[in-house]
């Protein structure tokens, strides 16, 4: 595997070193998601996993190809949560019963890891989106304990990966405990003239709020 740090082409984010999984939180409406999608946006000969827990696999597409996101079978992998029948996508295609199926979601996981593996693409960034979704259906401590494993597998493999939560919808206590199990987080707001980011744990950790587009 390749020891070179994953990079972010566009956005106000250092480059982070393989095994890395990062937190993004804040409102949707406020660019979070388009962050973290765009975070998942790397060069040609990386892969990319998107696990949809609210969106149909179809919608995600869209949204990846928005971020810069390649849906290619070769490069990308959707676990879609959500739809009862299989869209036809470009991209490499499992399903799980639900968002209460995090076995399913972890057994899928490691399945696309072998398929890229087996395809010589080693280098994977893994998105999951969103957290709030699970902890709808299921309680905290069984949602830490996935978000606990998703990130031992992401780190054993040299991998990125991005956990999107909305804070609007929990506690701290909540959101911080899920922190807790990530390297880093990023703390995303609007403050009336478009959306800021603010680093937490990574290489370019500061308290300065800057801006960023979630639409480049």
């Amino acid at each position: 595997m390749s020891d070179d740090d994953y990079t972010f082409d566009g956005l106000p984010v250092d480059d982070i070193r393989p095994g890395t999984t990062v937190l993004v939180a804040g409102p949707t409406h406020a660019g979070t998601r388009s962050l973290a999608l765009r975070m998942l946006a790397g060069p040609h000969g990386e892969g990319a996993i998107v696990v949809t827990t609210n969106q149909s696999a179809d919608r995600v597409v869209e949204d990846c190809q928005r971020a810069g996101v390649s849906v290619f079978e070769d490069q990308a992998a959707i676990i879609d949560c959500v739809s009862d029948d299989e869209p036809s996508v470009p991209a490499r295609l499992l399903t799980v019963a639900g968002p209460t199926d995090l076995t399913g979601i972890g057994m899928r996981f490691s399945d696309l890891h072998r398929s890229f593996a087996d395809s010589d693409v080693d280098r994977v960034r893994t998105g999951l989106y969103s957290v709030s979704t699970l902890l709808t259906f299921s309680d905290l401590k069984t949602v830490s304990r996935f978000v606990h494993t998703l990130v031992g597998r992401i780190d054993s493999v040299d991998g990125f990966g991005v956990l999107f939560v909305d804070p609007t919808n929990h506690d701290e206590r909540e959101v911080a405990t899920l922190a807790q199990f990530c390297a880093g987080r990023i703390d995303v707001r609007d403050d009336g003239d478009g959306p800021e980011l603010r680093t937490t744990g990574l290489p370019s950790h500061d308290r300065d709020w800057r801006r960023f587009d979630p639409s480049e």
